[in-house]
Order: structure tokens, then C-alpha cells, then sequence
């Protein structure tokens, strides 16, 4: 009786001793869109828990993620345009998981009919040198004209700002992502562009730092898994996704239908950006800054060797 206590004893003190506390892993991400749903629900569905993360999702520009992967008070972030711009830059940073193709729209006023209408006129981003600059430029550009000259760009704040700004009329047309582009066209705007027709490139995903991803690649590893299982959750439960878009991002039945429906279209099944892609990226970024062209390679701000395997071991398990 005494042997079967103490045995006891030493297998629960061994199973209290071997249960370290849930690492703490801070994810920054910059706007409230459709995006950034994934990576909240990953989070409560418990999609991290089996690596004993706790992962918390903090709001903050994509300048300030970026200032803090550099000085480790972020782990990772989700604003992949902005953080690799800041890569090209020069700083240490790399871009390790692309959940999503670009989900950029050009959204006008109803009076606006096309693109060559803007003319003079004003157009609202997030913020100069983010995504959304980058992407209104290069819209501007192919249809025309001179985002100098000819269109007023306005530095407004989020999609929900955005949104916001459209619908009150103190813009005439914005950047937006869904859901609010969604949301925006529904009200009875104009839907000019799909930025994806003519560019591609890192959009949302998972950034961190050159130097997380070469001493903590197991924790990265840990965090791209967790990932890659709720897209596929969520690519396969559409229903579900759905009931938590309402929730996450106040909806209706029809707007929550509408932007999980956007969402999946635009998932990345390897979870890779192509490397033309980049390469284009990389260029256009160095061109809207008016940097010098380097010898910037796709390996020098993208490493998707971890989302490699996490794709690898996932698809085996489907066999």
C-alpha cells in the first residue's frame, strides 16, 4: 500500500515537475480585416496550445512591428507588405509563411464609374509605404496616371478608417480589404479595381526576425503549423468561419458570407508568395521609394523553408 502511494507521489510531482508554463508569443498585426481573422481564431480555437504557446494578438502599425521584432518586444507579425518593405530597407527581418494572395480593392464613390475618374481627386491609404500605398500607386500607374500629380493620396488610418472615410464622403475613393471593401460596395460604391489583375505580392501572413528565425526555428516552425492547420480548418468549415467573421468583425449574415467566401479564393495552398512575385515586389518597392536598385534577392527577405516542411508533414497526414 505504501509502495502504490509513493509511486503515486513521484508520478504526479513527475507530471507537475515536466509542465512548464505556456510560452508567451506576441503576434502584432495592423488592421481588423478578414486577414487577421485566421490568426484570432487560430489563437481561441487552441491551434497552439499542443506546442505550449499562448499566443496574443496586439494591435499596432506595421512601423511599430517592426521596430519591435527588431528589439524582440514583438515575436511575429502578421503585416507582411509593410514589414518586407522595411526589409528591402535594410533591416533584419524576414517574411517565413503567405496565408493569402493580395486582398487589395480600389473603391469609389458611386459617381466614380473607372479608374481614369479619380483624376484630380482623392484617394485614401493606411499609411505611405505600407501595402496599400504601394498597391494604389501601382493601380494609378496602369491605368494612367501620375499618383504625384494627378490624385491626391491621403494617409487615413486602417480599412475600418478607410471605410469610415468613404462612407462620409471625405474621400472619394480608398484602398480597402474585405470585409470593408465588401461592406463598401454594398452601400452602393463602385468597386474600380482588383489589385490582384495586375500585381501580386506578400501580402498577409507571418514575419518575424532574421534572428528568431535562426535561433528559435523550432518555435517558428510551432506558430507556421498552427497556422497552416486553421486555414485548412477554415477552408473546410465555411459555415463555422463564417459565425466567427460575424462576431470578429461585427457583420452581417451576407457581409460574413461574402468575405470568407473572398478569403478562401485568395488562400495560398503552398503557403509561398512566387518568387516573381517577390522579385516584382522587390522592385516596385525599390522604384515607389526611390532607392537605388540593388542586388536584393527573394532569399534575402522571404524564407519559406519552414512553411515547406509544415505543408509536407500536413499533407501526409491527409493519406
Amino acid at each position: 500500500m505504501h509502495a502504490r502511494i509513493v509511486i503515486a507521489t513521484v508520478i504526479i510531482f513527475l507530471s507537475w515537475a515536466n509542465a512548464a508554463p505556456a510560452r508567451d508569443v506576441v503576434i502584432g498585426y495592423s488592421g481588423r480585416t478578414i486577414a487577421e481573422m485566421p490568426f484570432a481564431w487560430g489563437s481561441g480555437k487552441g491551434f497552439f496550445k499542443e506546442a505550449n504557446l499562448d499566443v496574443k494578438m496586439i494591435y499596432m502599425s506595421t512601423s511599430i512591428a517592426a521596430k519591435g521584432l527588431m528589439s524582440g518586444d514583438v515575436d511575429y507579425t502578421t503585416a507582411m507588405g509593410g514589414t518586407l518593405r522595411a526589409a528591402i530597407a535594410g533591416a533584419p527581418l524576414i517574411g517565413v509563411y503567405s496565408m493569402f494572395k493580395a486582398q487589395m480593392y480600389l473603391v469609389a464613390q458611386p459617381k466614380y464609374k473607372q479608374v481614369a475618374d479619380l483624376k484630380g481627386k482623392t484617394l485614401g491609404i493606411s499609411v505611405f509605404g505600407g501595402a496599400y500605398d504601394l498597391v494604389a500607386r501601382s493601380i494609378l500607374k496602369n491605368h494612367g496616371l501620375d499618383p504625384e500629380k494627378q490624385v491626391t493620396l491621403l494617409q487615413i488610418g486602417d480599412s475600418r478608417t478607410l471605410y469610415s472615410a468613404l462612407t462620409a464622403g471625405s474621400i472619394d475613393s480608398a484602398i480597402l480589404g474585405p470585409p470593408y471593401d465588401i461592406k463598401a460596395e454594398l452601400d452602393g460604391n463602385n468597386r474600380l479595381f482588383d489589385s490582384s489583375e495586375i500585381f501580386d505580392m506578400p501580402f498577409s501572413g507571418l514575419a518575424t526576425s532574421k534572428k528568431k528565425m535562426q535561433q528559435e526555428r523550432a518555435e517558428v516552425k510551432a506558430i507556421v503549423r498552427g497556422l497552416e492547420r486553421i486555414r485548412r480548418y477554415i477552408a473546410a468549415n465555411r459555415s463555422e468561419a463564417e459565425t466567427f467573421a460575424k462576431q470578429f468583425l461585427n457583420l452581417t449574415d451576407k457581409e460574413a458570407r461574402l468575405s470568407v467566401a473572398q478569403m478562401v479564393k485568395s488562400f495560398r495552398d503552398s503557403g509561398r508568395t512566387p518568387d516573381e512575385a517577390v522579385v516584382d515586389f522587390i522592385e516596385t518597392t525599390l522604384r515607389s521609394t526611390k532607392q537605388k536598385a540593388g542586388s536584393i534577392k527573394p532569399s534575402d527577405i522571404v524564407d519559406w523553408s519552414v512553411t515547406t516542411e509544415v505543408v509536407k508533414e500536413l499533407d501526409q497526414l491527409k493519406r
